[in-house]
């Protein structure tokens, strides 16, 4: 198991419009790569139970929330020096 888990950070995906585009956009680029929407793993929907733990989607769910919380920090007059990330993203 690694620091991923279905639903994380769902809640500012509904709250934070900023935190959605950024996701959204990654979700249409996966989709149209794998006819399987990346929100729908991250968030459980539609069928798509254990696959947010198989490397091909954890990694670019990982990569997708980081670079959706870099543009919330952003939008909010926060430019980080530098961003670590987290194996995919670092």
């Amino acid at each position: 198991w690694g620091r991923q888990w279905v639903g994380m950070d769902e809640a500012l995906y509904r709250r934070e419009p900023v935190f959605r585009s950024v996701l959204a956009r990654c979700d249409r680029l996966l989709l149209g790569e794998r006819g399987v929407s990346l929100l729908d793993v991250m968030f459980g929907r539609g069928g798509t139970d254990g696959l947010l733990d198989e490397p091909a989607w954890t990694q670019p769910a990982i990569y997708a929330l980081e670079c959706a919380l870099t543009a919330l920090w952003e939008s909010a007059g926060l430019r980080p020096s530098v961003v670590v990330g987290h194996s995919l993203g670092e």
